[in-house]
């Protein structure tokens, strides 16, 4: 797969995540744990930040894109700090930080 299909796939899961959580920032949380460990933070980060802005200019009237363009505008912001405290408390050497380091299905607050 190339990169183009990648984002394209990674895209699709988030959707299928968001209409999955139903709103829910926690079963959202869940959702993205599940996702396979090595995947970088910032696709998923990128992924849901398209998202927000996809179901915002394409489904403007509907509940439920409204709902999950809020979650996915929510989580993005929650996953950057998260990466960003990760990213700022390890050696400029590192590799990107990958989604299965940030421990979404507790508090990282």
């Amino acid at each position: 797969m190339t990169y183009d299909d990648d984002t394209n796939a990674l895209f699709e899961r988030v959707l299928e995540a968001l209409a999955r959580a139903a709103g829910d920032q926690d079963k959202l949380s869940a959702l993205l744990a599940a996702f396979p460990e090595d995947i970088r933070a910032m696709a998923v980060i990128r992924g849901l930040l398209t998202a927000d802005t996809s179901l915002r200019h394409t489904f403007t009237a509907g509940e439920n894109a409204q709902r999950d363009s809020a979650l996915a505008g929510r989580a993005a912001l929650a996953l950057a700090e998260i990466a960003d405290r990760i990213e700022a408390e390890t050696p400029r050497t590192r590799q990107p930080v990958r989604l299965s380091e940030m421990a979404l299905d507790r508090d990282n607050g």
